[in-house]
């Protein structure tokens, strides 16, 4: 059975914490030919994170570019190749072709021959479990994951939407929308990991039939932990980590970063931790120049670092676990925190964020970032502080169970589909 994964982000460390999971799950259940679809695949040669298996890393069928590792100019037409030629000629093409469910001669030239070649020879597609089919990060949907999920089903080829958060959706366009609905009407499983997602696709008026519930793949990871220890035990330190997808604008940043400087203040004048450690979520973007101006803002500088060389999917799960408490405002980070035990205080910038709390019974812990302000932040932050030996012994128990939930579905789903024999 030939298995292509696709969808995998390999800047963003809790993808990649989903794509151990899902490796190591493929492996469990027999299954040893497997393909990668990746952003920047040379992100797995120079920093290899997979469990004990084998597998070829290709492109995103969206990455059409050609090498980049020239002048000026070569650089301009490679961002042309790779951003602004899928996203405003590839992509309606690829869209108006799913919708009328014909597939054209011309597809070949659209998409990365590597990508292409994988889809052909797949037996069972798998879109990683993540947040890929949403307006939230590009209103207008034009995004790598939407367009390689589209390839696959115009192959034919089983498609498996494993652990999604789905939507929430503003279509910019009606073709846009009935995209969306042909994915994930095409889809031969929906496995959602939050309540709001069943809404969504209903919203979009797609059978809940195929829709099965599942959890976070991350919590399939709940027993690599390798220490346990109660929070008080622990030494003083905070985890935080930090998401700036809505603080582009000068204001918004330093009213965020003010937030986070205040809460750290407080914690080590008030509480007497020693150390604050922060948890860059991405090998790129703007989380490591929030994380520098909050420390700016800091009195006791000396007391923050950023947890630096890129700590693979196994010592970053368990440095979290070392801490006494979290701050979490990426997603993965407070998964992360929910299965190592270490009492979180999450930030939601998605209702997938308060789905996962109330499934811990944690919601009065969770804030939205809209209600952000360090008096909130630090009212919570000293609830959590009065009782975090408990909090951490629910979140572990809880854990427990999703790690057994999360890896028996998987497993049942694979063996659906070995059983089937369904093949394109």
């Amino acid at each position: 059975m030939n298995v292509l994964v696709i969808n995998q982000c390999s800047t963003n460390k809790g993808d990649r914490a989903v794509l151990y999971f899902v490796l190591r799950e493929l492996k469990a259940n027999g299954i040893d030919n497997v393909t990668v679809s990746a952003s920047n695949p040379q992100y797995w040669h120079d920093k290899p994170d997979f469990p004990n298996i084998e597998v070829r890393v290709i492109p995103w069928g969206w990455d059409v570019s050609r090498r980049k590792d020239a002048g000026f100019l070569v650089k301009v037409f490679h961002l042309f190749l790779k951003v602004k030629l899928p996203r405003f000629i590839y992509f309606p093409l690829v869209r108006d072709a799913l919708i009328s469910g014909k597939r054209p001669w011309y597809l070949r030239l659209l998409v990365n021959k590597r990508y292409l070649e994988a889809v052909e020879k797949a037996d069972l597609v798998i879109s990683t479990g993540g947040h890929h089919l949403t307006t939230i990060i590009a209103g207008h949907i034009k995004t790598p994951q939407i367009f390689d999920m589209a390839i696959a089903l115009l192959y034919n080829k089983p498609l498996l939407l494993w652990s999604q958060s789905i939507g929430t959706f503003k279509y910019m366009s009606p073709a846009n929308k009935t995209m969306i609905r042909k994915i994930l009407s095409g889809a031969e499983r929906i496995f959602i990991r939050d309540e709001a997602s069943l809404h969504e696709i209903e919203k979009i008026e797609v059978s809940s039939e195929k829709v099965l519930k599942t959890g976070e793949s991350v919590f399939g990871l709940y027993a690599v932990v390798t220490s346990r220890i109660i929070p008080g035990k622990r030494e003083p330190v905070i985890g935080i980590s930090v998401w700036t997808g809505n603080k582009q604008n000068p204001q918004a940043w330093e009213a965020y970063t003010l937030c986070f400087a205040e809460l750290i203040n407080h914690a080590l004048e008030k509480h007497g931790y020693e150390q604050v450690r922060f948890f860059p979520m991405e090998l790129q973007g703007s989380d490591r120049s929030c994380i520098e101006d909050i420390i700016k803002r800091v009195r006791k500088k000396e007391c923050c670092r950023i947890v630096e060389d890129f700590p693979g999917t196994l010592e970053h799960i368990n440095l979290i676990s070392q801490c006494r408490m979290f701050v979490g405002h990426k997603t993965h980070s407070q998964i992360f925190s929910l299965a190592a035990g270490t009492p979180l205080l999450a930030i939601a910038y998605h209702k997938k964020t308060e789905d996962f709390m109330t499934q811990f019974g944690l919601e009065q812990y969770c804030i939205s970032d809209s209600q952000l302000g360090d008096r909130k932040l630090i009212e919570i932050f000293d609830n959590i502080n009065e009782n975090f030996d408990q909090i951490s012994i629910t979140q572990q128990e809880t854990a427990q169970k999703m790690y057994e939930k999360v890896r028996d579905d998987f497993s049942k789903m694979i063996q659906y589909f070995k059983k089937s024999g369904k093949k394109s």
